[in-house]
């Protein structure tokens, strides 16, 4: 694999040499990009011994005078490792003043950070802001600075990630998903009652695209099926992303796709009616007291009969349960009436339109898990861990 590796100027810059050294020797070719601060850091001719290329500091000095676009050509992935609180914010905001940030704004492959500096400045929100654009807006992948005593003897979260999470996360040696076939429903359907007016709800799509980075991230193949959403994913590598907009479209997805799915994971809302009649053209408010509606064809349900042997169906319940008995009442009915494998359950105050969630998992065996209140990519990785877990079970049981 050949890697971009960009250095700043985090005080972890002058370990980087190390890591050119590590990912050499398992075989990968890697050309550095170094900014101007992170040179007094970092000795350039000690990755350039180690490299065995050119390192890039100033494009002016490129023979390539489009070396920053062209730069997408001769790599396959980009790996920011440090990054400081400075390339964060210029990359979020479009800034391209120096070599990694003109690089950063061009590269359309895959693209990882590994944030470093002092935990003060970790926490800064700002500097959390902008991180959390770069991960939900720019598409890259996030590899999390650890917690440590640092540099400047204060002590937290801040410090590089350790080396081989980092060659872990980049070389996707850590295929934990590998081979497995997911598909994957996200975000809200719509009805629509006339050209310009229609019925939908407040799912966001955190979920699903929480879910979607857990395993790409993790060697997983994906078709990702998704409504109306708060950002618009781009899918990544292989995978398939199909844009739906209805709930009977939803369901034809999710059905044309179910022979070629081991993990049906179905984090969408989609509405259980619509509206009686459709008018083609635009309602006026004096000719209407009010919409008759009508059920939807239920698309859990619909998969019972037609998935293949083995495949694992993951469903959620988002409900207006007063207390977690109720919830579980919800939720277990839902599982059991409608075929489902095992069920997410939260109640929606926890986590509509929130980047936060507190869920628990229901099993058709009785046995469920309870999660305190984590992060929507924190509760994606338990859900498909588990999911996993189970479908793997499954498939042991079959192919004896």
């Amino acid at each position: 694999m050949r890697i971009l590796l960009a250095v700043t100027s985090s005080i972890s810059a002058y370990k980087t040499p190390m890591l050119v050294s590590m990912l050499k020797k398992e075989g990968h070719d890697i050309i550095c990009a170094v900014t101007k601060n992170a040179q007094n850091m970092v000795g350039l001719k000690s990755l350039e011994t180690m490299s065995g290329n050119k390192v890039i500091t100033d494009l002016w000095q490129e023979d390539d005078v489009l070396r920053h676009i062209n730069i997408n050509k001769e790599t396959d992935i980009f790996l920011i490792a440090p990054a400081d609180a400075n390339i964060i914010a210029k990359i979020a905001n479009g800034i391209c003043d120096d070599a990694v940030s003109t690089i950063a704004c061009a590269y359309t492959k895959d693209k990882y950070f590994a944030p470093a500096m002092n935990p003060h400045m970790w926490l800064n929100k700002a500097v959390q802001k902008n991180t959390k654009y770069l991960i939900e807006e720019l598409n890259y992948n996030i590899i999390e600075p650890e917690s440590g005593n640092m540099a400047c003897h204060d002590t937290g979260v801040g410090r590089l990630a350790d080396f081989e999470t980092i060659i872990k996360k980049i070389t996707k040696e850590n295929n934990k998903y590998k081979n497995i076939k997911f598909t994957i429903t996200s975000g809200a359907t719509k009805e629509w009652i006339d050209p310009i007016r229609y019925i939908t709800n407040t799912s966001s799509g955190k979920m699903g695209s929480s879910i979607y980075e857990e395993i790409y991230n993790n060697g997983g193949n994906s078709v990702y099926i998704e409504g109306e959403v708060n950002t618009s994913l781009n899918v990544k590598g292989n995978d398939k992303k199909i844009k739906i907009d209805t709930t009977e479209q939803l369901k034809e997805a999710v059905l044309n796709e179910l022979d070629n799915t081991d993990i049906l994971i179905m984090a969408a809302a989609p509405l259980d009616f619509r509206p009686a009649v459709y008018s083609d053209k635009k309602i006026k408010k004096q000719n209407i007291n009010s919409i008759d509606l009508i059920e939807n064809s239920d698309i859990l349900a619909s998969t019972k009969e037609k998935k293949k042997k083995g495949t694992l169906i993951v469903s959620f319940a988002a409900e207006t349960a007063e207390n977690d008995e109720e919830l579980k009442n919800y939720a277990v009915d839902k599982m059991n009436r409608k075929g489902a494998d095992m069920i997410v359950a939260n109640k929606i105050k926890d986590s509509i339109g929130k980047d936060t969630n507190k869920i628990t998992i229901f099993f058709k065996d009785g046995i469920f898990k309870s999660y305190p209140i984590l992060s929507k990519r924190e509760c994606a990785e338990e859900i498909v861990n588990i999911a996993v877990y189970e479908w793997k079970k499954r498939m042991a049981v079959i192919r004896k």
